[in-house]
């Protein structure tokens, strides 16, 4: 006799459910094949601001130290990161890792860049939810902000 294993079911959970705040003059951006993402309404041959949400599992012998030292060797693959803040805290979504810094695009410009990582322990896995905001440094505190707000907005919620 056999048994019938189904996902989602208690021993295989079903992905967290993500929802983001899309403030007025941004869009949707559901062609990208990510979970989530959004990005700003803007002249033609602007920077186009954006927000981008991934969502990976992970087995039971991963960790919180494991997912920082993930975001850390993708910060140092952007061209001249510069962090400007570091945050780590517990919230009812996990562990959250917010990192705020600049980097050097490819022909010099300097972007501002919002990373938010947050750790979900299940039973038997780990859900890692990235979110990453992007926007030109030439917008000042401003696009940062913007872009901080919409990060900090995304919630997720485990069934």
């Amino acid at each position: 006799m056999s048994d019938r294993l189904v996902f989602p079911s208690v021993n295989f959970p079903a992905y967290p459910e993500l929802s983001v705040q899309k403030p007025d003059g941004w869009v949707g951006l559901a062609a990208t094949g990510l979970p989530l993402a959004l990005a700003k309404t803007v002249e033609p041959g602007t920077f186009r601001p954006n927000v981008l949400v991934t969502l990976q599992r992970f087995g039971v012998d991963f960790s919180v130290d494991a997912a920082i030292k993930a975001l850390n060797e993708k910060l140092k693959k952007l061209t001249r990161f510069k962090e400007s803040s570091r945050e780590v805290n517990e919230d009812s979504d996990g562990t959250n890792v917010v990192v705020i810094g600049r980097f050097a695009g490819s022909r010099g410009e300097m972007f501002v860049h919002c990373v938010r990582v947050v750790v979900i322990k299940r039973e038997y896995v780990y859900d890692v939810v990235e979110i990453t905001g992007t926007a030109s440094a030439l917008t000042g505190d401003n696009g940062l902000e913007e872009i901080r707000e919409i990060v900090l907005s995304v919630t997720s919620q485990v069934s």
